[in-house]
């Protein structure tokens, strides 16, 4: 008896010795810059010589009420939702496409479909104003072919928020790709050979037997897909800075200019605090949906 509880006595020791490192290093990088974001959101400070002043929730206040900070929020959602279903939608057709056994260059294909993902996000957003240049673009040098006058993608209004979903697709969609391919392929045969049994079609076969057994993985990656959309901002930065009349403008290069081109950092602080909870509630549907870490996921 007691020589099983020194065992797990030791045991116990031994596991925080091992995380104590991990946790130190969370400690002071992740949760106390997350505690001095709160608290200095609850101050106004716009002159890095001078002492933070205590005012409370009014720089949350006027948040609320500045229509730029709302439209900010408007795009992010759109982008955020627009290129994690899309992405989803054409990831999960791609890869039962490619995890057909019969498919040649399966390898090549699922390398060629992954790059983008590894790819870092200035030369994805250097490649595309290369590809969208408005005068010897790829994309409009092929459509001067049909139309006359090809849009100015990064600077029309109607076309500029479109033009950054298409890379945030691009970019994503390969992550999705790999993703749903081994969750194909660990989808028990027996399940298609039981619907051929029955007379189902491919069609059909795609509908009741791969779409139910991929809802857990779909419900994964909408989570990641929407957290990680949310938080995006260097492609934004370099194609368009937030324009055309803010119609790019997403809530992580609206921070950035509050807080380190106007030097309202307490505000700044407050935008990163809203974005956390928006976050944290993702993060929490995800724990209920999916639940990841817990017995649900396992069983």
């Amino acid at each position: 008896m007691f020589k099983s509880f020194f065992r797990k006595r030791n045991n116990t020791l031994t596991a925080i010795i091992f995380l104590l490192p991990s946790a130190v290093v969370f400690i002071v990088f992740v949760f106390y810059p997350i505690l001095k974001a709160f608290r200095l959101s609850l101050f106004e400070w716009n002159n890095p010589s001078k002492e933070p002043i205590f005012i409370g929730l009014e720089n949350y206040k006027e948040l609320l009420s500045d229509a730029r900070f709302m439209n900010s929020l408007k795009v992010t959602f759109t982008y955020a939702f627009s290129v994690t279903f899309i992405s989803i939608i054409l990831g999960l057709l791609i890869a039962t496409i490619l995890n057909n056994k019969n498919l040649p260059f399966k390898t090549f294909f699922r390398g060629l479909f992954f790059l983008p993902t590894v790819t870092p996000t200035i030369v994805a957003a250097m490649v595309w104003i290369i590809l969208f240049n408005p005068t010897y673009g790829f994309i409009n040098t092929i459509l001067r072919n049909f139309i006359s006058s090809p849009p100015n993608w990064f600077s029309d209004p109607d076309w500029a928020l479109l033009t950054l979903m298409l890379l945030g697709i691009w970019r994503r969609l390969g992550f999705t790709i790999i993703i749903y391919l081994a969750a194909l392929q660990n989808i028990p045969s027996e399940y298609y050979e039981i619907a051929q049994m029955d007379g189902a079609n491919t069609l059909q076969t795609f509908r009741y037997v791969t779409i139910p057994q991929m809802l857990p993985t779909t419900l994964m990656l909408i989570t990641l897909g929407l957290m990680d959309a949310f938080m995006v901002f260097d492609q934004v930065l370099i194609t368009t800075r937030g324009g055309p009349a803010g119609v790019t403008e997403v809530v992580s290069l609206f921070l950035y200019t509050d807080a380190f081109t106007l030097f309202k950092m307490g505000k700044g602080s407050a935008i990163s605090v809203i974005i956390f909870v928006i976050i944290m509630v993702i993060t929490i549907i995800q724990w209920r949906l999916v639940g990841f870490g817990t017995n649900e996921d396992v069983a």
